[in-house]
């Protein structure tokens, strides 16, 4: 808990813009906050959350048949947006929980350069700890979705593992109605990104990692203490940590049509040593293609559609040139959302899968998946949202048969979300 306020301390004097001219109308600062009140019911196998390998954030019990009912405060974020001067801002987005093992912790923090277009190329650039630029759905205050509670397995994934401290530029060039944006970063802090895809697999879930927080794995015979296969894997990870010294880069390239259609194509690569641990951490070799086309062909209907496609490696490599762990992933999803006056009614698909070129006997991380999600919403006032949503998980992960559970697994989840603002 001290750590993320010394952190949160530490960005104060540039989000109040100290030393500004002071004939300027700055620094100014604003805050929103957002509550969100959760109503679940859930059965099948337990959430990943209680040690175990389910894909949902909320699930059912160890025995067959039984629903868990709850009702709880889901996430309470606070953002703070520092208007420095004409070109700079500041941000910060800190949340509370009941799933981070912090009371409070930080999210994103990051100054924004962003100077008004002078010709047909403008530049901006962040820097500071953020969420690149990946997620088409997590477009909402907090990174929220305001097509449903749930993202997509891909989104899911990246509010749980990637999250960069990163110098990022970004150029766009504007031509009639065409423009086409390049954005490149680099990068630290990411080092343990892949260990929940590797170990756990993909998940559906709204959940955002802190920077400071850990994240659990369940106690699979393969990792902890007690393995004879990677005895130095803790049973939990701390995504937001910097392992090998070594930094990161992303880059992108993305297209956009009189604000009707867009396409895009990013490539991450964390350039992780997978030999280096530190702090009982691995430096996870992780990168991944994401590529996304996204419509709006009629009024009020959006259509949009992700796939991602990577690798990770972690471990001493063997004298056979292996790795302990060796994992393709693969996740692709298509939604449709029709927005009707203050309604909306949104219809996802996501398949997902992941691959293990190594040590299967001794730890298959093999996974193949699909689920259907169903989301009606209606606002209130100007920002307040009501979502139900109903989510239907289909998957198959031997690796369950070792903590005493079927590889096949099926999963219903109902949430009623009512998001304030204030």
């Amino acid at each position: 808990m001290k750590r993320s306020n010394s952190a949160t301390l530490a960005l104060l004097p540039l989000l109040m813009g100290w030393g500004a001219n002071a004939d300027e109308p700055f620094p100014t600062i604003s805050f929103d906050f957002l509550a969100d009140a959760r109503i679940t019911i859930a059965d099948g196998e337990p959430s990943w959350f209680r040690d175990w390998l389910g894909k949902g954030r909320y699930g059912g019990t160890h025995w067959a048949g039984n629903v868990v009912e709850e009702l709880r405060l889901a996430e309470v974020s606070i953002l703070a947006k520092a208007e420095i001067s004409w070109d700079l801002s500041g941000f910060v987005h800190a949340k509370f929980d009941h799933e981070q093992n912090k009371p409070l912790d930080l999210v994103e923090a990051y100054l924004e350069y962003k100077p008004a277009p002078r010709s047909a190329v403008s530049y901006e650039g962040r820097l500071g700890l953020m969420f690149p630029h990946i997620s088409r759905e997590n477009v909402g205050v907090a990174w929220t979705s305001p097509y449903t509670i749930t993202p997509s397995a891909i989104n899911s994934w990246v509010g749980e593992e990637i999250r960069a401290l990163a110098l990022e530029g970004k150029a766009k060039y504007r031509a009639g109605a065409h423009s086409l944006s390049l954005t490149a970063a680099v990068f630290g802090f990411n080092d343990p990104a892949g260990t929940l895809l590797a170990f756990r697999g993909w998940a559906m879930n709204d959940y955002k990692v802190g920077a400071f927080s850990q994240l659990p794995l369940a106690d699979l015979p393969s990792i902890g203490a007690d393995s004879d296969f990677l005895a130095s894997q803790p049973l939990w990870v701390h995504p937001v940590n910097e392992i090998d010294g070594r930094p990161g880069y992303y880059v992108s390239l993305d297209w956009d049509y009189a604000k009707r259609f867009r396409a895009g194509v990013f490539y991450y690569d964390n350039r992780g040593d997978p030999e280096a641990l530190k702090r009982k951490q691995y430096g996870w070799d992780t990168r991944f293609w994401n590529v996304y086309a996204e419509a709006d062909p009629l009024p009020g209907l959006k259509l949009i559609s992700q796939y991602m496609t990577g690798n990770t490696l972690m471990g001493v490599k063997e004298s056979s040139g292996q790795y302990p762990v060796d994992v393709d992933f693969e996740a692709v999803f298509v939604l449709a959302s029709q927005r009707f006056d203050r309604n909306r009614l949104s219809v996802r698909y996501d398949w997902f899968a992941t691959s293990d070129n190594t040590f299967i006997v001794e730890d298959n991380n093999n996974e193949w998946g699909h689920a259907w999600t169903v989301a009606i919403s209606r606002e209130f006032r100007k920002h307040d949202q009501l979502i139900l949503e109903y989510l239907r998980l289909d998957s198959w992960r031997p690796a369950r048969k070792a903590i005493g559970y079927a590889a096949d697994q099926a999963q219903t989840i109902l949430q009623i979300s009512y998001r304030l603002r204030f």
